[in-house]
């Protein structure tokens, strides 16, 4: 269901602490073996949701229920899951990060937790290193969190007034990639009535060694860089190094331009928008288009928005096949129902054999899979609630 980032007053200067809590000694911990994939399944309608956050050992089930997961009151997602645990974070106010330790039989269990008062949701994350990482702030505050990962400790921020715009007291900092040390992160601007303040997909640069923004680049042949937490993507890099980046389109309400959904392009070694490069996706498919999830040669994937009246209340999206270098679309991707908003539609690449992906339909959620060879699609599992992140330990 749609729910929309709660905002903080511009009038008040916000401060930022973070309290941050540990769990015991990791060497007093016996280890897991065998949980190679973690979920997060989220029941509920906002703000009564609850999210159950499990470890799998494989995917060689049909069904999978909730008993053996960590709980949280909260929609949320899963951003990382390596060595040292499954970070998350979920959404509403104060933002709020957590790291999962998983304990001897494979239970998620609470760790380190990072708290910003006075900031809304976490809401993007890029890890660079494993001491390094951002996590943008939604409500607001104009500035990206640095932290370090391994102890879930702030070390810094990176200030971004300098995307500041007038006409927009609403900011929002979705949507992220790292390439050439540089991190390109969304940039979306609303009124005072929440709709577009500009008819632009507009991307903040910023350098990594010095974590300050560079420049805002912008483009009026799409708009509406909005992807939601972990789960939807709109940024895809291909083998060559160029970036593409997905705009959702809409209704620019001051002018009345209709601005379509497309895909633009920054190239490899470039920071600037690829003036011959668009592909507009509405021409393409037929109507909007939401997401981007690009997995090689005739692997590239977007759910086209059938109805945008029903977008976040009923299963509204399908999943179609793009081909980047023609821009053109491939179709309905065959024997998957429509799926609730693309916001519960992640696709995951773990081997050469499959693609995985959620589908939250009208009469089950579950996880289904895209054969690579064959080009068809299947369910493997069903899922209680809807799946908002799935990620293999690295």
């Amino acid at each position: 269901m749609k729910t929309r980032l709660q905002s903080l007053s511009n009038s008040v200067s916000a401060i930022l602490l973070v309290l941050c809590f540990s769990c015991k000694d990791d060497d007093t911990q016996a280890v897991c073996n065998g949980s190679d994939f973690a979920i997060a399944n989220t029941t509920g309608a906002f703000p009564a949701n609850t999210t159950y956050i499990q470890t799998l050992g494989d995917l060689n089930i049909t069904a999978l229920e909730n008993n053996n997961a960590a709980e949280t009151p909260k929609s949320a997602f899963i951003w990382k899951y390596d060595d040292t645990g499954i970070y998350t974070t979920s959404f509403g106010a104060p933002a709020t990060m957590v790291k999962y330790r998983v304990d001897e039989n494979c239970i998620p269990r609470e760790g380190e937790k990072m708290v910003v008062p006075g900031a809304n949701t976490f809401s993007a994350v890029e890890f660079i290193s494993p001491t390094k990482a951002y996590a943008s702030v939604g409500g607001g505050l104009a500035k990206v969190v640095i932290f370090d990962p391994s102890t879930l400790r702030v070390t810094g921020e990176i200030d971004l007034a300098k995307t500041k715009r007038d006409g927009a007291p609403e900011m929002y900092y979705i949507g992220t990639a790292v390439r050439d040390n540089k991190f390109f992160l969304a940039l979306s601007y609303f009124d005072a009535n929440f709709n577009e303040a500009y008819d632009s997909a507009m991307i903040a640069v910023i350098d990594i060694a010095t974590d300050k923004v560079e420049k805002v680049i912008r483009d009026n042949r799409t708009g509406h860089i909005f992807p939601n937490g972990a789960a939807l993507e709109a940024f895809a890099m291909d083998a060559n190094g160029d970036l593409y980046v997905q705009g959702l389109g809409y209704t620019h309400v001051a002018s009345g331009r209709n601005v379509p959904s497309g895909i633009l392009r920054i190239k490899k070694g470039q920071t600037d928008f690829d003036p011959d490069y668009f592909f507009n996706l509405k021409e393409a498919t037929g109507k909007n288009c939401y997401g981007l999830y690009h997995f090689g040669d005739g692997q590239t994937f977007t759910t086209r928005i059938e109805d945008p009246s029903k977008f976040w209340s009923a299963p509204s999206c399908k999943f179609y096949i793009l081909n980047l270098n023609s821009k053109t679309s491939l179709g309905e991707l065959s024997g998957v129902p429509a799926v609730q908003s693309s916001s519960t539609a992640w696709m995951r690449k773990f081997d050469n054999e499959r693609i995985l992906f959620a589908v939250a339909g009208a009469t089950e959620n579950a996880v289904y899979q895209y054969n690579i060879a064959s080009g068809m699609a299947s369910k493997m599992f069903t899922t209680v609630g809807q799946s908002f992140g799935f990620e293999k330990k690295d």
